[in-house]
């Protein structure tokens, strides 16, 4: 996964937990904005992802999140 792949989440997700909003459910798409690698564990688990996801027309920032909650949307 890399900075501008398209990509769907396969679970639900939130918005920054400071400012609560209602969870994402799973398959709506969005645009990789960010990649970090896992520096809390060793051997590093995951990569860390912020998202901006498209709900219903409204944008949505997930951001730190491990990857595994997305998938890249095979555009073939």
């Amino acid at each position: 996964m890399k900075v501008g792949d398209l990509v769907r989440n396969k679970r639900m997700v939130h918005g920054n937990p400071a400012t609560p909003t209602t969870p994402v459910p799973a398959g709506y798409t969005g645009v990789v904005l960010a990649v970090r690698e896992d520096t809390l564990n060793n051997p590093p688990l995951f990569d860390y992802v912020d998202v901006m996801l498209s709900v219903d027309g409204v944008t949505r920032f997930c951001g730190n999140y491990a990857d595994g909650f997305f998938e890249v949307v095979d555009e073939n």
